[in-house]
């Protein structure tokens, strides 16, 4: 290839665009939810009643044990943000034939893609839910200040980039109709910056302040408040590992 038919190929996209559009797009639902989380975190603190139900979603916690943590999951990110979309995404029915003929289509696709969330939320579930049992045993399970950053320290850039990465290959592992031969290129280097970097972003503007929240509660209601944020995260995650930049450059 000669110099200048270099300087015609179009500049190499930022690893942080998708993220960056993921936060023009969802900074306002961020802040809801951020405040609702904070919101839940005082009422505890100072609510009667609220500590009351919270203890007994706790105990619903505790005697549920792993089952109830992946339902608990599947139900958050994978089986509510689609039933959020579908009350949501309502298009104009202009051509209601056609409309319809193109749902036929994608009925089996789309299918598989919600059988896929919500196989993969409920594994999250008890991935994180063994996080936060391992951030007890490492970093205690007391509320102060200096064992809540330490966790939310850990959380956020120790285990999010190991987690992350597992997560944008699953998804592009989908986004390629689930066939291994058409992921497997997009694996090799580069894949961290292109696929895991947009992740991390919006990730830490809308987890960190979430997570900080989550540690200040006692550890059976932890993994009850991530499951509450869930619900919203899960909606831009799967929106940024749906930007394919391989074959949005086709």
């Amino acid at each position: 290839m000669d110099a200048s038919a270099s300087l015609r190929l179009p500049p190499r996209p930022s690893p942080l665009t998708a993220g960056l559009r993921a936060l023009q797009r969802f900074w306002r639902p961020f802040l809801l939810i951020q405040g609702a989380a904070l919101a839940l975190g005082l009422a505890y603190r100072f609510s009667a009643p609220v500590r009351a139900a919270c203890a007994t979603l706790m105990l619903w916690k505790t005697s549920g044990g792993l089952p109830f943590v992946m339902i608990t999951g599947a139900l958050a990110g994978g089986i509510l943000p689609e039933v959020a979309k579908a009350l949501v995404d309502r298009k104009t029915k202009v051509d209601r034939k056609t409309e319809v003929d193109r749902k036929t289509e994608r009925q089996s696709d789309r299918l598989r893609e919600v059988l896929f969330n919500t196989a993969f939320f409920a594994i999250n579930g008890a991935v994180i839910d063994g996080l936060y049992r391992t951030e007890a045993r490492l970093f205690g399970d007391d509320a102060q200040v200096i064992t809540v950053v330490a966790k939310t320290a850990f959380d956020q850039f120790v285990f999010t980039p190991l987690w992350s990465s597992v997560i944008a290959a699953l998804f592009l592992f989908r986004g390629r109709g689930f066939s291994w031969a058409a992921t497997r290129p997009a694996l090799r280097a580069g894949f961290f910056r292109a696929r895991v970097l947009p992740l991390l972003l919006p990730n830490f503007c809308f987890w960190i302040p979430i997570v900080s929240v989550v540690y200040a509660l006692p550890s059976p209601l932890q993994f009850l408040m991530f499951a509450f944020a869930l619900a919203a995260w899960s909606l831009i995650m799967v929106f940024i590992t749906s930007q394919d930049p391989d074959q949005s450059k086709s």
